[in-house]
């Protein structure tokens, strides 16, 4: 067995990063600076994309382990990128438009992303338990409980009083 060289690779993989910095910082602010502007979360946007992003390793490597082409797993996985950006700017076009409305800010785009992050986990924790990674039972409760209480709030909120599936 060959020595590899684990000092010189990890000053390699640091001097790569640091020429990347200045771009990665630009794109860090200019994220930041579209949240702001869209008054959402940066901190909850950067975990709502995080956790896509696991989820779609999580998916791939299922993918890998089932024998299925890899390309099957991005095909699914890269346009729900694309899905969320949409369902977020359609989120905070209905935040814009009740607080030109009535003059009251509601955090539709937060609640919109939280919703997201609460479903990618519920995503990964399915994916690393067939990858039999265990999971903690504490994990899968809280995270299936949380998605569970948003769909149920947001199902109260949509529904009249007189039965079930009815709509405003």
């Amino acid at each position: 067995m060959t020595d590899p060289r684990w000092v010189e690779a990890f000053g390699v993989a640091v001097s790569r990063l640091a020429d990347y910095w200045p771009g990665k910082m630009v794109i860090g602010s200019a994220i930041t600076g579209a949240c702001a502007t869209l008054h959402m979360d940066a901190p909850l946007a950067y975990l709502c994309f995080g956790m896509l992003t696991l989820d779609m390793t999580t998916r791939v490597a299922v993918h890998c382990k089932r024998d299925r082409p890899l390309c099957r797993g991005l095909k699914r996985g890269i346009p729900r990128y694309i899905c969320y950006l949409l369902c977020i700017l359609l989120a905070w076009a209905a935040q814009f438009a009740v607080e030109r409305a009535l003059g009251v800010r509601l955090p539709v785009v937060d609640l919109i992303m939280a919703y997201l992050v609460l479903t990618d986990c519920a995503s990964v924790i399915g994916h690393l338990h067939y990858l039999g990674v265990p999971v903690p039972g504490i994990l899968k409760t809280l995270v299936l409980g949380g998605r569970r209480k948003i769909e149920s709030q947001v199902q109260n909120i949509t529904e009249t009083g007189d039965g079930p599936g009815e709509r405003r």
